[in-house]
């Protein structure tokens, strides 16, 4: 599997990464948000541009993400619009998620851009095109909110993510037992043992997911999120746990 450089980060290397999603409606909230960072261990911040109360406007956004970028110039930061379809927080219609996906892709203000795998296949293309073309590394996804597919839907949506030339593929669902959260991390672990030629991250949300953000090392998984205020998805845990669950569950070579 290869690896993929962020920064100073390697994805598919060591422990996964702490990613601490930013949860802001203005940009007040941005600066707390980024305020409560100070002493959290993470390695990467993902920009929820669709907590904005402006999310609708690609000049507001730009801004609240140049700001964050002034902030934080040295930390990667991941920029996610999440749609509404696949859990978001503002219902925007497909030609503006293009249109501000490409506008962060050419503005240069953030490391990684988040792009949802069903979004429509012509424009994911061009998107991740254009990532390639701006060095900006794709992280090409799909959420189910409502169930946990077979693990053979599973394996074949992210397959289906690195045939489209993600560099990083993340698949997150919704567990009903523990037997689905099983399902999820058995088919990660196929994945990445057989499939996988680049880092996936794999997740089950909610309370009864919790394991998958901690084990992701023995499953495949690159990458968690962890909190340092507000959430992003269900069963999210503290950054600061989360990275003391992670030391000591690492595998020790």
């Amino acid at each position: 599997m290869k690896t993929v450089n962020v920064k100073h980060l390697v994805f598919g290397r060591g422990r996964p990464k702490i990613c601490v999603p930013l949860v802001a409606k203005n940009t007040a909230e941005l600066d707390a948000a980024v305020a409560a960072l100070n002493g959290v261990p993470c390695d990467l911040v993902e920009f929820r541009a669709d907590f904005l109360t402006d999310a609708a406007n690609a000049e507001a956004v730009l801004a609240h993400l140049k700001i964050l970028r002034e902030r934080l110039p040295d930390m990667p930061v991941l920029f996610t619009f999440r749609t509404f379809a696949e859990g978001g927080e503002c219902e925007v219609p497909s030609e503006y998620y293009f249109m501000l996906l490409h506008r962060v892709i050419a503005s240069n203000l953030a490391d990684m851009v988040d792009i949802e795998l069903f979004a429509g296949d012509d424009g994911v293309q061009a998107l991740i095109a254009a990532a390639r073309q701006c060095g900006v590394v794709t992280l090409l996804c799909n959420h189910d909110f409502s169930a946990t597919p077979e693990k053979e839907e599973i394996i074949r949506r992210l397959r289906l993510m690195q045939e489209r030339g993600a560099d990083i593929c993340k698949i997150a669902v919704m567990p009903k037992s523990a037997a689905d959260v099983i399902t999820l991390m058995d088919a990660a672990e196929t994945m990445s043992r057989c499939y996988a030629e680049h880092p996936i991250v794999a997740i089950a949300m909610g309370c009864l997911g919790a394991v998958s953000r901690v084990a992701g090392e023995f499953f495949g998984s690159v990458m968690t999120f962890g909190t340092a205020g507000k959430a992003s998805a269900p069963g999210q845990i503290e950054a600061a746990e989360l990275s003391r669950i992670l030391d000591v569950m690492a595998v020790k070579e």
